[in-house]
């Protein structure tokens, strides 16, 4: 085989999931047989593209994917793929793979971290804290009480291995978990039950906390609207650290004011960072956080074992791991 070139593009102009030098370095010395391009502008990227067999990264996009005319296989860093399939290369027979699996940990907790600070009313005690308040009857008496994870039912919506590790580490917590997905399995751990999606209904209103873990595509695009937000129990919470898209934004705002929804904790929002005249910036039962569910420990090094452990299938014609179907989306 002639030498193969892997173009390296995972850049992010405010640096938090950008790839760090030194792992790609560390990729090319796993791989002498290897050319790794690791550009430092998008010009010089660009550039680079014409000799390119295997991306690694988000440097392909509608308008050049012309130029790629070696390559074969693209690699994303991040779980989610939406955003680089577009029609092209749907329709091209260059492989997709992704990052599935590399931020579960980190997710899981942050999940159950969320979770936590609302039934110990964290929040509420960090925001008297800024007032310099001693505010024991603020939370001991204040709504929503405290409360307790345990007994409790999760609700999740995707049961990838994101969802799978949420529910193993509710599971620890004595939660009750449940579980939607397109093909439920026959044995359902680490949920108590798996349901197919026709069932979402009734989910929502057998869940004291809802968390979204599925993947956006044509067919979660806003899968919960006003009314699944009304199919849900009073006392509720919501979770998302999915994708913004997938929740109405608008809608869970109204049922957050309304009091229909105890409270939600959003990582992620439709519009990114979230716009300073957001409602949901001042909601005293939202907790927000800027897109950083996934990033913890070792991310990197997961991503790149990933990536690499895959480059040693491809150099030998062998099949490739977490293959997205470019179709559905995941």
């Amino acid at each position: 085989m002639p030498d193969l070139r892997v173009l390296e593009w995972v850049h992010d102009p405010a640096g938090v999931w950008s790839l760090p030098a030194e792992h790609v370095a560390a990729l090319a010395a796993r791989f002498p047989q290897v050319r790794f391009d690791d550009p430092d502008t998008r010009e010089e990227c660009e550039a680079l593209l014409p000799e390119a067999d295997v991306v690694l990264g988000f440097a392909l996009r509608p308008h050049n994917f012309a130029k790629a005319k070696r390559v074969r296989w693209v690699h994303s860093t991040a779980a989610g793929v939406g955003g680089i399939l577009f029609p092209e290369l749907v329709e091209s027979p260059i492989v997709v793979t992704n990052a599935r699996g590399a931020h579960a940990r980190a997710m899981a907790e942050h999940v159950l971290g969320v979770m936590l600070a609302f039934t110990r009313r964290l929040h509420v005690a960090r925001d008297r804290q800024h007032e310099r308040r001693w505010a024991q009857a603020d939370l001991v008496r204040g709504e929503p009480a405290f409360g307790e994870l345990h007994g409790a039912t999760l609700g999740l919506v995707g049961f990838g291995r994101i969802g799978r590790a949420i529910g193993e580490a509710a599971r620890g917590f004595g939660m009750r978990v449940l579980a939607v997905r397109r093909r439920p399995e026959r044995d359902p751990a680490p949920a108590h039950e798996q349901w197919g999606t026709e069932r979402l209904g009734e989910l929502l209103g057998a869940s004291d906390w809802l968390v979204i873990a599925a993947p956006h595509t044509s067919e979660t695009d806003r899968l919960i609207g006003a009314a699944e937000l009304a199919r849900m129990s009073p006392g509720a919470r919501l979770v998302n650290i999915a994708r913004g898209a997938i929740v109405d934004e608008p809608a869970l705002i109204e049922a957050l004011r309304s009091g229909r929804l105890a409270g939600a904790a959003l990582d992620v929002a439709a519009e990114e960072p979230l716009p300073p005249e957001s409602p949901l910036w001042t909601m005293p039962e939202v907790i927000v956080t800027p897109h950083v569910s996934g990033v913890g420990p070792g991310l990197w090094e997961r991503v790149c074992e990933q990536f690499g452990d895959n480059l040693a299938r491809f150099l030998a014609g062998e099949p490739l791991e977490n293959v997205v179907d470019k179709r559905s989306g995941y």
